[in-house]
């Protein structure tokens, strides 16, 4: 019993009630138009009855036609008065479309049994299995008082009757009982193939039609509310998600400029995720007065497992560099670290330097990362090939090396994610190193920030309309030479 209760449960939460009271209007709109069309179909039967073309008896038929269309003119009054805007519509609608069908059925052929059906199909549309299932029990219990109904009106349906030599036809009628008894035939054979032949096929087939009405209204109402739960969901998903970026943005500096105190140096940054949340990241940090580091990575993979990995890799960097020691002693120690517990199997490819704010000499290793791009004063950006090394999170066996050069006042360093190189258009031609070069020679001798905005409207103008595959991040440094901060000339 309580299976029963909770399948005809009305399932509505705050979500999904305005849902289902919108499409009961729409239903109640559409049941207007079908209720139209019968008090039409109606009207006309009456005035072709009333014309001798249809030949039901004329007292039955005035009587029906009557009634029929002020049963059918009560629903559409109340959805003109109310703008079909109450959801109490539906039950005055079905079931006034029922007792007119009833009162069709009993008099006319019985090939009309699709009249019948039509308030159980009608019903469906209102996705409430429990009324279509009420709708369904009433128009059966119609169903059989319209065929006794027409039994008695004398109405047969030969299509599913022996010939009448067999003696097999049999009506209330006292008339034509009369007529059929002085013919010799057995009532009790007759009435019997009237309700194996007649009654009980038509039953079967609306028990089947009843069915599928009521699937239709169950799937219609559980494909709301999957949609509902799917929608909810998806809003979770998308809040989570805008969370997630807001943190994975806060983790890497955003205010510029950075050190505005600072004359020795300008530092601009910027990471365009393809997705809510990426696995690039770039950091840059004093680790004592005389001495800058900076780091740009690429996680591998995309999504939230990147920026999971790219956090705690951003995380172990930033604190062993803080501890002291080379970029290669930093390195070797946060790939032990990462490969001591790497479930996932995630790497990280890793270009960290170290500047001496001083001299302008900086000490760095690479660990699987794109090659840095420096511009020495009046000169062009050109690919500094540096000596890679294995990315962090693949072996913990494997070690680093140092490398080091020297930006003098004037100079530039251009550190980025293959995601600028590799950018493709709808073409699938990449945008590669020269393309961004270019870019960065536009104006070479142009702020950080504004050699990093080249790059990115190059790059958009390229892809143009193709979908961004990888996250785009870059780190611009313009070294201006051993200055005393503002603080000291104070």
């Amino acid at each position: 019993m309580g299976k029963i209760k909770e399948y005809f449960k009305i399932y509505e939460s705050e979500e999904t009630k305005a849902v289902f009271e919108q499409n009961e209007y729409e239903s109640n709109r559409l049941s207007l138009m079908v209720i139209v069309f019968c008090a039409v179909i109606l009207l006309v039967s009456w005035i072709l009855n009333l014309a001798g073309i249809f030949k039901v008896q004329q007292y039955r038929m005035n009587v029906l036609a009557i009634q029929g269309i002020i049963e059918l003119l009560i629903p559409i009054v109340l959805y003109l008065v109310f703008k079909g805007r109450k959801r109490w519509l539906k039950y005055v609608m079905i079931l006034s479309l029922l007792l007119v069908c009833t009162r069709l059925f009993s008099i006319l052929n019985h090939n009309v049994i699709l009249i019948m059906v039509l308030p159980v199909l009608m019903s469906s549309r209102y996705f409430s299995k429990g009324f279509t299932v009420i709708i369904s029990i009433l128009s059966l219990l119609s169903l059989a008082v319209a065929s006794i109904s027409s039994v008695f009106f004398g109405i047969i349906d030969l299509n599913f009757y022996p010939p009448l030599d067999n003696g097999t036809i049999i009506v209330f009628n006292e008339n034509l009982r009369n007529s059929v008894t002085a013919l010799g035939i057995d009532t009790t054979k007759a009435m019997l193939w009237i309700m194996i032949n007649g009654f009980l096929p038509r039953l079967f087939v609306f028990a089947v039609v009843s069915t599928i009405a009521v699937y239709i209204a169950k799937h219609g109402h559980d494909m709301v509310l999957t949609q509902n739960e799917i929608a909810r969901d998806s809003a979770n998903v998308k809040a989570e998600l805008n969370t997630a970026t807001q943190i994975q943005h806060g983790m890497v500096p955003s205010i510029f400029p950075a050190y505005p105190e600072r004359k020795e140096f300008d530092i601009h940054a910027a990471m365009y995720t393809a997705k809510e949340v990426g696995g690039d990241f770039y950091d840059f940090f004093l680790i004592d007065e005389n001495h800058l580091a900076m780091v740009i990575a690429d996680v591998s993979g995309k999504g939230v497992p990147a920026a999971l990995f790219m956090m705690a890799s951003k995380i172990l960097i930033g604190d062993r560099t803080l501890m002291g020691g080379t970029p290669s002693e930093v390195l070797d120690f946060v790939n032990k670290r990462i490969c001591s517990n790497n479930q996932a199997e995630m790497f990280v490819t890793v270009w960290l330097g170290i500047l001496d704010i001083k001299t302008g000499k900086v000490i760095a290793a690479n660990a699987g990362h794109e090659y840095p791009v420096i511009r020495k004063k009046g000169g062009e950006f050109e690919i500094l090939k540096d000596k890679h090394g294995f990315v962090v999170g693949g072996m913990d066996f494997v070690k680093y090396t140092d490398y080091e050069f020297t930006l003098n006042e004037g100079d530039s360093l251009f550190v980025y994610t293959d995601g600028i190189p590799e950018a493709n258009n709808i073409d699938e031609e990449l945008f590669g190193s020269e393309r961004m070069l270019d870019a960065l020679n536009m104006n070479p001798d142009a702020p950080s920030k504004d050699i990093i905005a080249n790059i990115k409207n190059e790059v958009d103008k390229f892809v143009g309309d193709a979908e961004k595959f990888d996250d785009l991040t870059m780190l611009c440094i313009k070294y201006k030479g051993p200055r005393s901060t503002s603080k000291t000339e104070e």
